[in-house]
């Protein structure tokens, strides 16, 4: 199997999940409003009700604060914003059509931002330690994150994971939609460049770098799957396997869901 089908597959098994959860808080939410009063007060619907006010709350808070983070690191990096450098790279890169900017800082940074309209950034330092290639392969990555618009995906996968935080399936499918990610636009930069050694040169002197700057709502190009990544590299023609248990987590959500079935039903 591919393993854009396979992870396509993985990923709606989340959300099948996610989808009969807040199925379900529908039809108990209108069975409560209908006949809670006949009902009267009950622990099991407190309880629901409870898992249901957390769900909310918890989608609210990651969406406002994510918004909030993203409009500060977008005026924060305005104001760090070098100019000559960002006009350099912008001429450079005039015909991919992404805006691009360049920060002064002394941090490895580089990044695509922004949820409407993503950009690319990176700081001076990045500048100075890899040379016009290896920075290529570096800007190859982004742009892919940027045309694939994974920074509202990755959006949207944390509203996913913050909010229905107790399907223990959300967790591990996460983490690895995101280490495919990476591996995703590491082969953009692989098939854009024609060889693997630019991108690996990067990625060694990546894992070497401490100084690295995190910016949550960001996607960056960091030391994340570093295993998996540096065997695509040595192994490009090889399919890379990425290992997920599912087993453990798709029974515990399986239960949960029935739970809540079983609740709303009574």
């Amino acid at each position: 199997m591919r393993s854009e089908t396979k992870l396509r597959g993985i990923y709606g098994l989340m959300i099948l999940f996610v989808t009969a959860i807040v199925a379900q808080m529908g039809f108990f939410l209108a069975h409560q409003f209908r006949h809670g009063a006949v009902h009267g007060v009950q622990f099991h619907y407190v309880l629901i009700d409870l898992v249901i006010a957390y769900t909310i709350g918890r989608i609210i808070w990651r969406f406002v604060r994510q918004w909030h983070l993203s409009r500060k690191w977008l005026a924060r990096f305005g104001a760090m914003k070098h100019d000559k450098h960002t006009k350099r790279l912008r001429y450079k890169y005039r015909v991919w059509g992404t805006e691009l900017i360049v920060v002064q800082s002394e941090a490895f940074v580089a990044l695509t931002i922004g949820l409407l309209r993503p950009r690319i950034v990176v700081s001076t330092a990045v500048l100075g330690m890899f040379d016009d290639k290896e920075i290529q392969a570096i800007l190859l990555h982004e742009r892919h994150h940027c045309r694939n618009r994974d920074n509202m995906k990755l959006f949207v996968s944390t509203l996913l994971m913050d909010g229905f935080r107790y399907l223990p399936i959300v967790k591990p499918i996460l983490t690895y939609y995101k280490t495919w990610q990476e591996l995703f636009a590491d082969r953009a930069v692989i098939r854009g460049m024609g060889t693997t050694l630019h991108l690996g040169q990067v990625l060694i002197k990546l894992a070497k770098h401490g100084r690295t700057m995190h910016v949550e709502p960001a996607v960056h190009f960091e030391a994340s799957a570093m295993h998996y990544r540096m065997l695509q590299v040595l192994e490009p023609d090889r399919p890379v396997k990425v290992p997920i248990a599912l087993l453990r987590p798709l029974l515990a959500s399986c239960s949960i869901v029935m739970l809540l079935m079983l609740g709303g039903d009574s």
